[in-house]
């Protein structure tokens, strides 16, 4: 039933699928309210619900917390400069995530460049600094000797690949993406090799090819019902932490959610789900479960086709920690 435990799949076109997640923020009801924009960003307020002939709607991909996932974030871009859509797209997912998205976190090393952007047919090349295959941020120097910084380092690489073929393939103007890497404007631009970015792959020859998109590393209603489930039956809360709209001061850092969770000793013995509708102004999505629990005293409750929603939240699906509550505490 975990299909949150996902595997590398290499073929002759490589495919990008994620890692086990892992821990960080947690999102507070009023993280929601206001027009925030990160300064010196050519992006318009996020609001706004118009665009002119200067600003193109684009929703960019970025890492959710520390987890193996891409979160959205929804932006107004300003393209009254002479650059290509695909440049200005890459320029801005290289800078990272709005100061107001605490969720997102960026996935290039600091000093990545863009080299060039250019789209033939349906494919876009892209050709980043060397950088980007540097020491990740926060690692320590001999993190090569590392193995969880060596993986930690592929899984980064592997997600800001991908948040380029997300960003470049939405809508369908592109269906693949091609990435290189030049030490400099005057190099030649290489192939990335695929041991880089794959952790089963072992052939130092192989090189990443052209991709498409790849759905499954975006966070969506049922993966997120999955994650918050599957870390109840473990009894892991701080797996299901980054999944959780606090609503308000309550349980807004992880200690806390995590005391408040463990003090409930409620367990999830088995469940199952359907994939869920989303309303039509897409910010809730309904889903159907069943569920059997067991509480401290040994006594067993089913749930029966019970609709739980879950609820957009700057740009991304979480579940209320209400709707956890409610399925814990039963009347």
């Amino acid at each position: 039933m975990n299909k949150l435990l996902l595997s590398i799949v290499v073929t002759a076109v490589f495919c990008i699928i994620p890692q086990p997640i892992t821990i960080d923020g947690f999102i507070k009801k009023e993280d929601i309210q206001g027009t925030e924009v990160e300064q010196q960003r050519r992006i318009v307020k996020e609001n706004s619900n118009s665009t002119t002939d200067d600003a193109i709607k684009k929703c960019l991909y970025y890492r959710f917390g520390e987890t193996s996932f891409l979160g959205c974030e929804e932006v107004q871009i300003d393209i009254s400069r002479e650059e290509t859509i695909a440049t200005l797209v890459v320029n801005e997912l290289i800078k990272g995530p709005s100061a107001s998205r605490q969720q997102l976190t960026g996935l290039f090393p600091v000093g990545t460049r863009l080299i060039n952007a250019r789209v033939e047919g349906t494919t876009a090349y892209i050709t980043l600094s060397s950088e980007f295959l540097v020491m990740p941020e926060g690692a320590p120097l001999n993190w090569e000797e590392n193995s969880q910084w060596v993986q930690e380092a592929k899984l980064r690489r592997r997600l800001a690949f991908q948040s380029i073929v997300l960003a470049l393939t939405e809508g369908g103007q592109c269906q693949r993406v091609q990435l290189f890497i030049a030490e400099d404007d005057d190099s030649v631009p290489e192939r990335v090799p695929l041991y880089l970015l794959d952790d089963e792959e072992t052939d130092t020859n192989l090189r990443l090819a052209a991709c498409g998109r790849d759905e499954s590393v975006l966070i969506n209603p049922t993966l997120v019902v999955e994650a918050v489930f599957h870390s109840w039956m473990k009894q892991d809360w701080e797996m299901a932490y980054p999944f959780i709209w606090a609503e308000d001061d309550m349980n807004s850092n992880a200690l806390d959610f995590i005391m408040a969770m463990e003090q409930n000793s409620v367990s999830l013995l088995s469940y199952r789900m359907n994939n869920g509708t989303v309303s039509l102004d897409g910010k809730i999505a309904t889903l159907v479960i069943d569920a059997t629990l067991l509480d401290m005293n040994g006594e067993r409750t089913n749930i029966v086709r019970e609709s739980i929603p879950i609820y957009r939240i700057q740009d991304n699906w979480m579940m209320a920690y209400s709707t956890l509550l409610s399925l814990m505490i039963r009347d």
